[in-house]
Order: C-alpha cells, then structure tokens, then sequence
C-alpha cells in the first residue's frame, strides 16, 4: 500500500466543535497515557540546542496534547527557559484550559486562529508541530517546509509514523484492516470517555446516547494511519523544496512516533 490521502473528519470546516474537540481531547488523553511522543522529545531538546532558540511557536496544537507531554518532559530537565506558544486553527477549548492550569508564564495558547501554512510573522521561533503532518497532503507538506526554508527557521515536527507491517499490505485487505481498525477504535473511545476532561454532559450524550465523537473517533484514528508519512517519503519532499541545501534534515521514528526536523547548516 501506499500512502493515501482520505478526508478526516475533524478537517471539516462545518464540523460541530463539540464533536471536533471530544475527538481530538480522547486523542490527547492516549497520546498523554501511552507516553506516545516520550522518544521524540530528544530530538526537540538537540535541536534547541543546536538553535540557539529559546521560542518555540507550536501550530496545530489542537487539545496540546503532544506539545504540553513535550513541555513537562523539557521542564523536568529543568529546561525552564524555552517560551512556547501554542497555536491553532480552530483553538481547542479544553487545550487552553490545560495551559492555564499549568500556570507556566512561559506557556501560553494564542485564542486567535493560526493558520500552520500562514502563520503570523509576529510569531517567530522554533516551528513546532506534534501529530497533525499526516493531515497535510505532500504538496501542503511542500508548501509549509518550502515557507519555514524560505524565512531561515528551525523546525520539529513529530506525528505518528507510517506502519511498514500496513505498507506492505496488498491493497485487497485495506477494507478489512480498515473495519477492524475503526471497530477498536469506537470500542475504545467508549471505555476511555468517563477519563477524558473536561466532563461534559453533551460529551456524554454524544458518547453514549448519539455516538459522533467515537464515529469520528474511529475513523480519523483509521485515516491517519492510512495519510501517515514514513521519513523517506519526508526527506524526499525537504530535498525538492528551494534552498533545501543550505538545510540539515534528519528524520527517523522512534517507537511509534516520526520525527522530521531541519534547520540551517552550521547552526
């Protein structure tokens, strides 16, 4: 199989934020228990070192979960320097929420819409971007790394890596991996809800009574893994953007997760 570029449900544009934020808040919540980023976090850490930078603007932070684990595993190295600024294009209520309980000047979640393919000039720092890549279609993957060479900014991104056992796959079973993968997934989401924060009685009811959020759920966690990028593929499309030699990149997976970073030669 290859890589395939299906629509995810919480890209939709009309979809209800209360359906978009449960679904990406149970995300966040498994992202968070499983430690899914703890091996890629190095990576972050070398690269702000290697930087000089002490900003780190994140986009497509949704709920924050990736970044805030990034954050407290960097804090924990005393690492209490590094701003972050945590951004997105449909801001996540509960995500803000979840930084203001921190209660860490140095962190904040801009309530302004961020756009990760036009993202402010006035925002300027490491680029940061945790599970949301494999969104991004390889023109769009293009499109941002062509912006973020072209303003001479490092950059980290760090996403759920492609799985080698579903890309080489026959294309004949898709279906059936796909529906068994969507069944674990609804399954899942309806253990893990009464877990997940905030509560919410229309979360509940759109668990248990009307189930939208694990619908979504199962299918955008399906669909990711079908959009999700090995780093070959990644550093193929770093080496054809414009300027792209003056650039050190490095990509690999560590566990589950895919890290992609880059930044000026002799930085």
């Amino acid at each position: 199989m290859r890589r395939v570029q299906l629509v995810e449900l919480e890209d939709l544009p009309w979809m209800p934020a209360a359906i978009r934020d449960g679904g990406t808040d149970l995300l966040d919540f498994g992202v968070d228990r499983m430690g899914f980023y703890r091996g890629v976090v190095p990576k972050l850490a070398a690269l702000l070192d290697r930087t000089s930078r002490a900003e780190v603007v994140d986009v497509c932070s949704g709920g924050g979960g990736g970044a805030l684990q990034a954050i407290r595993a960097l804090r924990s190295e005393r690492r209490v320097d590094v701003r972050f600024t945590l951004t997105d294009r449909y801001p996540n209520e509960a995500g803000r929420a979840r930084v203001a309980a921190l209660a860490d000047p140095k962190v904040v979640y801009r309530a302004e819409p961020v756009d990760a393919l036009a993202v402010p000039p006035e925002l300027d720092g490491l680029r940061t971007m945790w599970g949301a890549l494999h969104h991004f279609p390889p023109e769009a993957v293009t499109a941002l790394v062509t912006s973020i060479v072209r303003d001479g900014k490092p950059f980290g991104f760090f996403d759920l890596a492609a799985s080698p056992m579903l890309r080489r796959m026959p294309v004949v079973f898709a279906p059936l991996a796909m529906g068994f993968n969507m069944a674990m997934l609804f399954a899942g989401s309806l253990a893990a809800m009464p877990f997940v924060r905030p509560r919410r009685a229309s979360r509940f009811a759109l668990t248990y009574v009307a189930p939208l959020i694990p619908a979504l759920f199962a299918w955008d966690g399906t669909v990711s893994a079908l959009r999700a990028y090995t780093p070959d593929e990644l550093l193929s499309i770093a080496r054809s953007v414009p300027g792209s030699d003056g650039y050190a990149w490095d990509a690999g997976v560590s566990g589950s997760a895919l890290y992609f970073t880059g930044c000026r030669r002799g930085a």
